[in-house]
């Protein structure tokens, strides 16, 4: 059976992308209100830590059942594998909870440290299932668990910061509430999928031979990702931790929708691809890939950049504003190099199974993160942490575009990449001649015209062969 269509798949993961992006948002202008900088600061340290250990704990059995599902089911064996990815969480699920609850008695951040354990415990359990789905290609049935559980997360931490007054422990469990809610809802439907309660040893090196590396590799890129709020609270305080985080939320948070929703349907279907047709058709999967990116990633990266002050002065709280513009920009930089790092040029390294490579690349990137940091803080504050974060993930891509050049080398359609820059760079033109006001008016005023100009250079120049969407015209000639 043929896989799906790169499009058909993107149409149906774009319903829970966009609620991302909306739950994204008002997470930010909620909680830069509800919360002081320095909570803020707490909380964006808490949610760093909990996205590195579950990451550390739980993503060589999340990746490995997203990479060996199509052979696990044409072999008959999925059940006896997905058992042996349960078979193994549960045990790492129970020692981590032990050790955390250990440390949250001894530590002067107990509440903070035990919400961010039962959110990272519930999340990892849950994006088990939610990988399976993924990998399955069953479409809706993760679109609407992902998409109730960013619901319920936002409400009920909305619902804890306003009740309780409970400051940074409010959103981190409303995390924790929402993730084990929807992941009771479908504990029946992955127990109907398994193969008893006993795993397979064979399966379990598979997984971890495939995997491991590639957790290690995807822990340094979040450390080049995150490991600034920690400098930024040693070196200045978490305050600045804080309003760094608002700022990064809503431009880097908004790019990193935008890569994972293209990422979410490419890789399985790359994988699907390379099971039937081998690597030239998974190479034909991210060439389309690339082009969906530059098509909408980069008028996304301009659009932020051009509406900063606008985004600023309507989406977060007076203590936020002045940060938010002015990094938010460059910001939008750094979220593009490091979509493209992540979720476009890693992937050539997952499907032809370079996974040791792919993790010297990463840690290459995080050895510069941490050193520019370390020099840059001191001298120019939050304007360093964000010039080693670009420099970091620039000097990642470049490693990996050049280590599989030979291997496998994915396309980097540089025609249409041209294009899109030209098209960004008409719409940006057209957005810095009018002044627009700091209010909602000013913001969907950039909105709509950058959209509106953006679509029609887009259409112009054919980026991405962006003319494939205008309504075919009957062939033909009329009679008269």
């Amino acid at each position: 059976m043929a896989p799906p269509q790169l499009q058909r798949l993107l149409a149906g993961y774009l319903p829970i992308n966009l609620l991302q992006a909306v739950v994204t948002l008002g997470a930010v202008m909620v909680f830069s209100r509800l919360l002081t900088p320095a909570e803020y600061g707490h909380y964006a340290l808490a949610v760093t830590l909990m996205l590195w250990l579950q990451t550390l704990m739980f993503y060589w059995l999340q990746t490995g059942i997203g990479r060996f599902h199509d052979t696990a089911r044409d072999a008959g064996h999925l059940p006896r594998m997905l058992t042996t990815v349960y078979a193994a969480a549960v045990p790492i699920i129970l020692l981590t909870a032990g050790f955390g609850w250990l440390i949250a008695e001894f530590s002067d951040y107990r509440g903070l440290i035990l919400a961010g354990l039962a959110a990272l415990l519930t999340r990892a359990l849950f994006a088990i299932g939610l990988d399976l789905h993924r990998a399955a290609h069953r479409v809706r049935r993760f679109a609407w668990l992902e998409g109730l559980q960013y619901v319920f997360s936002l409400l009920l931490g909305i619902a804890f910061a306003v009740g309780f007054d409970w400051g940074a422990i409010a959103p981190l469990l409303g995390l924790a509430l929402g993730n084990l809610i929807v992941l009771l809802a479908d504990l029946p439907y992955l127990a109907r999928q398994a193969d008893g309660w006993v795993g397979s040893w064979e399966d379990a090196r598979l997984l971890a031979g495939y995997g491991l590396p590639l957790t290690l590799s995807y822990l340094f890129s979040l450390v080049v990702a995150g490991s600034d709020r920690f400098f930024i609270a040693w070196l200045m305080d978490e305050s600045a931790v804080g309003v760094y985080a608002v700022a990064y939320a809503l431009s880097d948070r908004t790019l990193s929708i935008l890569f994972n929703w293209v990422g979410m349907a490419t890789v399985p279907l790359a994988f699907s691809a390379l099971a039937s047709g081998g690597e030239d058709a998974a190479r034909r999967v991210m060439g389309d890939a690339v082009r969906n990116l530059i098509l909408l990633a980069l008028p996304a990266a301009v659009g932020l950049a051009a509406a900063a002050p606008q985004l600023a002065a309507v989406l977060v709280g007076p203590d936020f504003r002045a940060t938010t513009k002015h990094i938010v920009p460059w910001i939008a930089l750094a979220g593009v190099l490091n979509g493209a790092m992540v979720h476009y040029a890693a992937h050539a390294f997952l499907i032809v199974r370079r996974t040791r490579a792919l993790l010297l690349t990463t840690v290459l990137a995080a050895a510069v993160n941490v050193a520019l940091n370390l020099s840059l803080i001191p001298i120019w504050g939050l304007d360093g942490a964000i010039a080693a974060t670009i420099v970091a993930y620039a000097v990642g891509l470049a490693a990996r575009l050049l280590l599989m050049r030979k291997r496998f080398p994915i396309p980097l359609a540089l025609p249409d990449l041209l294009k899109g820059l030209s098209a960004c760079g008409l719409m940006w033109l057209a957005l810095a001649a009018i002044p627009w006001p700091p209010t909602w008016f000013g913001l969907l005023g950039v909105v709509v015209l950058g959209i509106a100009v953006y679509a029609a250079a887009a259409l112009l120049l054919n980026v991405s062969g962006a003319r494939r969407w205008l309504p075919v015209r009957a062939s033909g000639r009329g009679a008269g």
